[in-house]
């Protein structure tokens, strides 16, 4: 037994078996040790492996020989008579399902013996698999393409001149599938060619600083746009460079302080650049009409919609027109629909005008109104004592009122900016503020809306929507009219 054992093992694994195997095979005496230790060292979809397994557990836990494949000179040999029963007595059925062919299996399985066990069907035309009767006629188990036997062939041939068989209808899906597939090429090759017509106007950016630096004018020499470039440089490190820089003249003598003060020549030059530039472009049209003693100014029309728009807009003394010049007077002027969103308490604190300096990490060069807005986050019981206490102990006033409650993604009201100081110059100007970022935006005149209006919030200033924007001046018309009743 053991030798056996011993031969059919490294028959099956195909490496030499040791003795320390050998004595943990001759100690299993349970069917759950024999499927323990066998399970992850044969497989039972070998052929060679399951009936090593069979013959195996049939010695080792029934003390039986093992089974013989039987020869093809024994394979019509009936077992010998049971008992009891005499020779000349008709013997009963017997199949060896061990024999060298090889049973089908009930249900379409995989199988590789290249139809060497199993009959042939046929060969598959997609992948040229050779498909047994094991695999069944139908959709290949590699490729998903149909085989079929001869006979079958047959019969579809016979069945497609009467307009039943599968592949027309399979050929009339592919056409179909294919019309559409060209109906979506042409579609996206229209509209490629739709956006390679209208490139230049969809992709025309509008850039707020070219009304003080065209470096990038198509009509300015190389020199001029170096030019440009050099100033547009120094005025940014000026705007927000360190005060360390900053140059002091002392006249002794004179008994003067004088501060330099570059930004006028940085104008001035910028001013003499574009006057050379204009007087080239005017000296080359009086040429070409020497009537004319200047260039034609350029006029602005508004398109259709805007005109709409703005005739829909009732006359209630709201500055609407929005300028893209950034003027800082003319933005003071104009309410540019520009919204910050804040995190509660503190946009609610900022409203009420308890907060009066809200500080950022990025410059901003928006001045006049802004309004402010109330993230969706909801504000914790911690955060409104500690700001409580905080103010409290920076105005000297214990009685001092805060608002009741603290709305989230809501618009609250405005304020107006009035500056975005750098926190050097914040310093010097409020030695006592309260914000250390390095850019505080000193806000007064708070107006609280008295209903707050959902908006949805975004990073930074954005743009108000026009409809919210109309309604929040609306309700701070009606609020500003009810407290000009309630005074007089």
């Amino acid at each position: 037994m053991e030798n056996w054992l011993r031969d059919s093992l490294s028959k099956c694994l195909e490496c030499v078996v040791t003795e320390q195997m050998m004595s943990a095979i001759l100690a299993i005496k349970t069917d759950q040790d024999f499927d323990n230790y066998f399970g992850n060292l044969l497989s039972e979809e070998n052929e060679e492996h399951r009936l090593f397994l069979l013959n195996c557990r049939r010695m080792l836990l029934s003390g039986k020989q093992p089974r013989q494949r039987s020869t093809k000179s024994n394979q019509n040999h009936s077992p010998p008579a049971p008992a009891g029963k005499s020779g000349s007595g008709k013997s009963g059925k017997y199949t060896n399902i061990y024999a060298s062919e090889t049973k089908v299996l009930k249900g379409r399985r995989q199988c590789q013996c290249q139809a060497t066990q199993h009959k042939l069907i046929n060969n598959c035309l997609g992948c040229g698999r050779i498909v047994c009767e094991q695999e069944g006629s139908g959709p290949c188990l590699f490729c998903n393409e149909l085989v079929y036997t001869a006979a079958e062939e047959d019969q579809l041939l016979a069945k497609a001149h009467s307009g039943q068989t599968t592949k027309g209808n399979k050929k009339k899906q592919q056409q179909q599938s294919q019309s559409q597939s060209l109906d979506q090429a042409l579609a996206q090759r229209d509209r490629l060619l739709e956006y390679d017509k209208n490139s230049e106007k969809r992709t025309t950016v509008i850039d707020d600083e070219l009304d003080y630096f065209q470096e990038n004018s198509v009509w300015l020499t190389e020199e001029e746009r170096e030019k440009f470039e050099r100033l547009k440089s120094e005025m940014q490190e000026l705007k927000h460079g360190s005060r360390l820089k900053r140059k002091i003249k002392i006249d002794f003598a004179g008994r003067e302080v004088q501060d330099e003060q570059p930004e006028q020549r940085i104008m001035q030059e910028l001013q003499a650049s574009i006057n050379s530039s204009k007087g080239n472009f005017t000296s080359g049209l009086s040429m070409a009409a020497p009537n004319l003693d200047m260039a034609k100014p350029l006029v602005y029309r508004a398109n259709k919609d805007f005109k709409t728009s703005m005739a829909t807009i009732s006359n209630d003394g709201l500055e609407r027109v929005y300028n893209r010049v950034q003027d800082k007077e003319l933005m003071e002027m104009q309410d540019m629909r520009q919204c910050l969103s804040m995190h509660q308490p503190w946009a609610s604190l900022l409203i009420a005008g308890i907060k009066k300096h809200e500080g950022r990490v990025w410059y901003s060069e928006h001045r006049g109104r802004l309004w402010i807005a109330s993230t969706s986050k909801l504000p914790h019981d911690e955060d409104i004592e500690h700001m409580e206490q905080f103010y409290k102990q920076l105005y000297q006033d214990p009685n001092l009122k805060f608002p009741e409650h603290y709305p989230t993604a809501s618009l609250l009201g405005c304020v107006h900016v009035d500056d975005c100081l750098p926190q050097e110059t914040y310093r010097d100007l409020y030695p006592h503020g309260e914000s250390d970022s390095p850019y505080v935006l000193v806000c007064t005149k708070p107006e609280q809306l008295p209903i707050f209006l959902p908006v949805q919030g975004d990073h930074k200033i954005y743009e108000l929507p026009l409809k919210t924007h109309n309604a929040a001046c609306k309700t701070l018309l009606k609020a500003r009219a009810l407290a000009a009743k309630a005074t007089n």
